[in-house]
């Protein structure tokens, strides 16, 4: 470029900054013609599907294989989906025609001081709560079940796109995309170690009794843990291959490494929480379906198990059957409607442990199920459940490159 030797330039210095990744985006196969396209790749790609599974490198390669399959399935049959704004449900288009008008006579006047934008100001708005009352009107009339008047609260609820502001972290404050990711990172997955862990979890210990808990998976238990539309749509073609690896999991005590990793999906906390600390966001781990399928079986082995050898207090609720916090809620509130009847004084006592999930110790878990009287194999699963775990981090359009965590369960 040639410049008058009497005109200033500056020079300046880009530093080298490394881009982030970017999120790629979600597939979306639902239309008839896609759904056919998918059965028909995973048909072809089926007859690559590893047929041993008696090691743990073995399991490892048929669950890669099963998870490669159906994501490539999925990206040839399927579409990307992407993102597109939608009118409020209200808007009509008599609304649109007004604000077109009220645009117009703006664009004629753009300091808005002439007296016909205000006039056309007032009559746009003048429509757009026109539209807004006849709306909620309808929609509260046409109420039918609890279902339709939640559906109505949520979308009342729903706060809609926003930027988060910057993330402070002790002294310092993150401003970039990807600075906030790593920092809720450190924030949250990071932020306690294995330290406390005990050395040697298969000292030998001496249970009171015996848990049975078997190894033996139905082709129906399988795909009753794996209830997803495409999953049933392929279901006749790898249905015995991921009972196979099910079966393969509990037996040799091991959980594939393509199931240990996991995308982390950093979610606002609901509430008006100050978005600037750590606090205020949420982990929410991704993992593939097949090993949800995975551990959703076992937890509801687990669960029934817990309840019919009375390994759990009587009124432990959560994550077991016909016992949930709302029979908590409900307890409570007997008992202090028991009080008040009675003239007394109500107190209630509660406690959280903060990062409850983060601070799992896997030894230590380990132990205790054999204490409790668990079989060794599923204790097995559970270390190799917590072994050798990785997680990359996702907040808004970025994401951070894998890295392997320490300690802790995923939430």
């Amino acid at each position: 470029m040639e410049t008058p030797s009497t005109s200033p330039f500056r020079i300046l210095t880009l530093p080298n900054v490394e881009p982030a990744l970017t999120h790629p985006g979600k597939i979306r196969v639902t239309k008839d013609d896609e759904l056919k396209r998918f059965v028909e790749i995973v048909e072809l790609g089926s007859t690559a599907i590893p047929v041993a599974a008696s090691s743990p490198l073995e399991l490892d390669e048929l669950a890669s294989t099963l998870v490669s399959l159906l994501q490539s399935a999925a990206k040839a049959a399927g579409r990307p989906a992407r993102k597109r704004a939608h009118n409020a449900p209200w808007w009509t288009e008599e609304c649109a025609l007004a604000a077109a008008g009220y645009r117009a006579i703006r664009r004629l006047y753009p300091l808005g001081f002439n007296q016909e934008v205000q006039i056309a100001k007032r009559d746009f708005h003048r429509v757009v709560r026109r539209a807004k009352r006849l709306y909620w009107r309808n929609l509260i009339n046409s109420f039918s079940d609890s279902s339709s008047v939640f559906k109505a609260v949520q979308w009342i609820r729903s706060p809609g796109a926003f930027q988060p502001p910057p993330l402070q972290v002790d002294d310092v404050v993150y401003e970039t995309q990807l600075d906030k990711a790593n920092a809720l990172r450190r924030a949250t997955l990071e932020r306690r170690t294995a330290e406390d862990d005990i050395q040697d979890p298969w000292i030998e210990v001496s249970p009171r009794k015996t848990i049975p808990f078997p190894q033996e998976i139905s082709l129906e238990e399988a795909h009753g843990a794996t209830l997803l539309k495409l999953l049933t749509a392929v279901w006749h073609i790898i249905g015995t291959h991921v009972r196979r690896l099910f079966e393969g999991c509990l037996a040799m005590g091991h959980h594939p490494k393509p199931f240990r990793a996991a995308e982390v999906a950093m979610i606002a906390k609901p509430g008006r929480r100050d978005l600037t600390t750590p606090r205020a966001w949420r982990p929410i781990s991704l993992f593939s379906c097949l090993g949800k399928g995975l551990e959703r079986l076992v937890a509801r082995r687990l669960a029934w198990a817990c309840i019919h050898h009375g390994v759990l207090h009587p009124q432990q609720a959560g994550a077991l059957p016909k016992a949930s916090a709302t029979d908590l809620v409900a307890a409570l509130v007997h008992d202090i409607e028991e009080a008040f009847a009675r003239k007394k004084v109500a107190t209630l006592v509660t406690m959280d442990i903060q990062g409850a999930f983060d601070t799992a110790l896997r030894n230590r878990l380990i132990l205790r199920l054999r204490e409790q009287g668990w079989p060794e194999r599923l204790a097995r699963w559970a270390g190799s459940f917590m072994d050798d775990r990785s997680a990359c981090v996702r907040y808004q359009d970025t994401i951070t490159p894998l890295s392997p965590l320490q300690c802790g369960l995923p939430q």
